[in-house]
């Protein structure tokens, strides 16, 4: 148990949050655990973040603070920024996999008002950004903004989850469907870990075609 102390900031226990959702999962933290972690007593997390809703999904913000702060600002194009923005949210996730699955609870502590959310909010702001820079508006930019968010990082959570489990289930299916390919019947862990890598940059690249080609026909249209 760390020393007893009088105060702590918030970051200070969002980030001893942090440690205790990597080494022993969500389910972990508490008001208690997190307490014991900086040395103080449950009520005053409680002060800090109400619930444990409150707490993991602030948790999920904070984390999306370090993507923030992992896609640097110098980048050629608006393709260019999302991508960078991709890049960084499956790193910083990936380093991070228990916490991934917490969107859900940080939805849930907005709707219910006790939270905001700001990083998750300045990252979507981000992306509209540059959406509108591409030249989309309206109801398509909206379409654009939702197919960033379901199939770009939707998909960087499911890999997320499959590499926090070390690649066991798609190691079983990717052999299973190269059924007659030695090499991939006999795929390592490393292999699989390399062609879902692949698979998911594939997917991301034909999400911005798709949405460059919505822009480019905005343009068109109004031209």
């Amino acid at each position: 148990m760390a020393a007893p102390r009088h105060s702590a900031s918030k970051e200070v226990f969002l980030e001893a949050a942090l440690k205790i959702a990597d080494q022993f999962g969500p389910d972990a933290l508490t008001t208690r655990s997190l307490g014991n972690a900086v040395g103080l007593d449950a009520t005053t997390v409680y002060r800090y973040f109400g619930n444990k809703d409150a707490l993991l999904g602030e948790l999920f913000d904070y984390v999306t603070g370090k993507v923030l702060a992992e896609i640097g600002s110098d980048h050629a194009s608006p393709r260019e920024l999302l991508m960078a923005m991709c890049a960084a949210y499956r790193s910083v996730f990936y380093a991070h996999p228990s916490v991934a699955r917490l969107n859900g609870r940080m939805a849930d502590m907005i709707q219910a008002g006790q939270g905001t959310a700001p990083n998750a909010m300045k990252l979507s702001g981000i992306v509209v950004s540059a959406l509108r820079e591409m030249g989309l508006s309206g109801r398509n930019l909206i379409i654009g903004y939702q197919m960033i968010e379901s199939f770009i990082v939707g998909a960087i959570m499911l890999e997320t989850e499959a590499h926090g489990h070390g690649m066991g289930v798609r190691i079983l299916r990717y052999r299973a469907f190269g059924a007659g390919t030695p090499e991939l019947e006999t795929a390592s862990q490393d292999e699989v870990a390399e062609m879902s890598d692949d698979a998911l940059w594939a997917g991301v690249d034909a999400v911005f075609d798709a949405v460059e080609k919505m822009a480019d026909a905005d343009t068109a249209s109004t031209n």
